[in-house]
Formats: C-alpha cells, sequence, structure tokens
C-alpha cells in the first residue's frame, strides 16, 4: 500500500530490475505511447530499489506488453458493471488505504494490493464497502484479456473510474503491479486528528510535496462528509474549508452543531495551517486546477512503493 500525498509536482519512479526490452510490443500504438510517457514521468522509478533508466525502461515496457486496448475496454464493461455511484466516495477510500502504507526512508509499503490483508485494522473499519465493489471487477475479469492485472491494477483502476463517475477528471493509470502477500506495516495511516502541522510531516514522511497533500485532501469533496453534494467531485472541500461554518460567528447554535459534523478534525486543521492554506485558496477559486493536480497526485499515490512486473 502507499501514503496519499496530493499535487502535479514531482513523482517517484517505479520499479524493477530488468526484463529485456524485446517484450515491447514491436509497433505501440500513439495511445500506447502517451500512456507510458505518463507513466514515466508521474511515477515513481519504483518500489524500494532504484534501478537504471535502462531498467526502468524494460519495466515499464512490460507492464505496457498488459496494457491493450482490448483490456483496458474489458475492464472499464466490469467497472461500470459493478461500481455504482453510491459506492464511488468507499472505493475511493480504499486506493488511500492500499497506497497509505508507503514510507519513503524505508521503501516498503505502497499500492501492492494488501489493503486485503488489513480488513482487521481499526483503520479500516467500514472498508469492506468499498472492497466488495474492487473484488467483484476483478473477479470479473479472470478471464478474457484483461486477466493479466493484478488486484492492485484493479484498485487504482477503480478508484480513478470513482472519480470519473462522480464528475471528476478522468485519469488513465498504468499497469503491471505486483500484489503483496501478506499485510503493509501497520500504524502508518495519518489519523483523523493530526494538527496541519502533523498531517504535512505525515506527507512528506511518504514523498509528498504541501501541495500534493492538499490536492489529494480534495477526495474528501465526494462520500458523508458534508463538502458540497457526496456524489458531486468538484471543489466544495476548499470552498467549505474556507467558509469555516463550524465556527461562523454569525451562525445559530443549532446551525453551529451541524456545521461541527463537517469533515475531519484533520481537516478544519489544515484550513488553521498557513501552508495548507495557500493550497486550498487555489483549488477554491480554480477548480480546473485542482482537476490537474489531483490527477497528477493521483497517479503518484497509486505508483510509489509499487514493484512493476518486468518479464
Amino acid at each position: 500500500a502507499t501514503a496519499a500525498g496530493a499535487t502535479s509536482s514531482s513523482s517517484s519512479s517505479s520499479s524493477s530490475d530488468g526484463a529485456a526490452t524485446s517484450r515491447r510490443p514491436a509497433a505501440p500504438s500513439r495511445r500506447d505511447v502517451l500512456i507510458l510517457a505518463g507513466f514515466l514521468a508521474a511515477t515513481p522509478l519504483a518500489s524500494s530499489s532504484s534501478p537504471s533508466s535502462s531498467s526502468s525502461w524494460a519495466a515499464n515496457a512490460a507492464a505496457l506488453a498488459i496494457d491493450t486496448p482490448e483490456a483496458r475496454a474489458a475492464l472499464r464493461v466490469a467497472l461500470e458493471a459493478n461500481i455504482v455511484k453510491t459506492k464511488a466516495p468507499a472505493v475511493l477510500r480504499v486506493v488511500f488505504h492500499d497506497a497509505g502504507t508507503f514510507n519513503q526512508a524505508t521503501g516498503d509499503g505502497g499500492m501492492n494490493g494488501s489493503v486485503r490483508f488489513e480488513l482487521a485494522r481499526p483503520e479500516s473499519f467500514g472498508l469492506k464497502r468499498g472492497v466488495n465493489p474492487v473484488t467483484a471487477v476483478y473477479d470479473a475479469i479472470r478471464d478474457g484479456p484483461a486477466a493479466g492485472l493484478s488486484f492492485a491494477d484493479v484498485i487504482a483502476a477503480s478508484g480513478a473510474y470513482a472519480v470519473e463517475l462522480t464528475g471528476g477528471p478522468k485519469i488513465d493509470v498504468p499497469f503491471g503491479r505486483i500484489d503483496a502477500t501478506a499485510a503493509d506495516p501497520e500504524n502508518r495511516m495519518p489519523s483523523e486528528t493530526l494538527s496541519g502541522a502533523e498531517t504535512r510531516a505525515s506527507f512528506a514522511a511518504a514523498g509528498y510535496s504541501t501541495q500534493e497533500m492538499i490536492a489529494l485532501a480534495g477526495a474528501h469533496t465526494i462520500g458523508g462528509k458534508g463538502f458540497g453534494e457526496p456524489y458531486d467531485f468538484d471543489n466544495a472541500y476548499y470552498v467549505t474549508l474556507l467558509k469555516k461554518p463550524w465556527s461562523d460567528p454569525k451562525a445559530s447554535k443549532d446551525e453551529l452543531e451541524m456545521a461541527s459534523h463537517i469533515g475531519l478534525a484533520s481537516d478544519k486543521a489544515l484550513a488553521e495551517d498557513g501552508p495548507s492554506v495557500e493550497w486550498i485558496r487555489r483549488y477554491a477559486d480554480d477548480q480546473a486546477l485542482f482537476f490537474t493536480d489531483f490527477s497528477a497526485a493521483y497517479l503518484k499515490m497509486a505508483s510509489n512503493g509499487a514493484k512493476f512486473r518486468t518479464a
């Protein structure tokens, strides 16, 4: 699993040793080249090692071999059949939990499907609501052109589909992740009661900038957290954080009571954190910028720490 962070700057890469570039299709389409280019630009050089540029290319070429138009079409059918809008927030939460164990210093954790083995943890309470439709998608493609996709690949694709389904940007994630066979280390998910500075430190430990952290935090715009409409992916999260309805001096006691249930304590803390507020203001003013930066941050989150196939 990997840690969440937020925005369009920097990225790590995807891993691996070797596999020969002979696995690369002889004549990749323009679409394949664009996907691979985005993969190289927006993802970590892979896992816990630092491969050379040649081995990185080999790993990406191997992943591209299973990332065919036929595989994506079959996956799309399974996504549309098994993920409904009312489950989109829960599905997106699965991505954050699978990704939330990544630690840059130790190089372990990451987007690897280990969330399946972590459902009994306190922070995973209610997570089955999102894991179940993701599992249904995975089971639906066990035969056919998308059978080569891993569970981690399906988690990443399902989260991206959840964003798109609720009106957010379309995000094409790369494929080829290797699934974990056991749980990732414990106690790496950020607490819901952290201060702004503590949240920034937690995300920094996973290699994310403040900008990236705030962009990814915008995912709270969907779900039952009180930031706008529950199934509309937009910039209402940031607009609400700036308004701070939970501390409005003109609000009645009842209104303040209602507003107190908006978001998490850590969300409210970001609205008081100077470095975070800078980006909150930008995204509140510019939804297109939020969509752009969220997409880049999502691609980073969905690849940080992941091990990718080399054969």
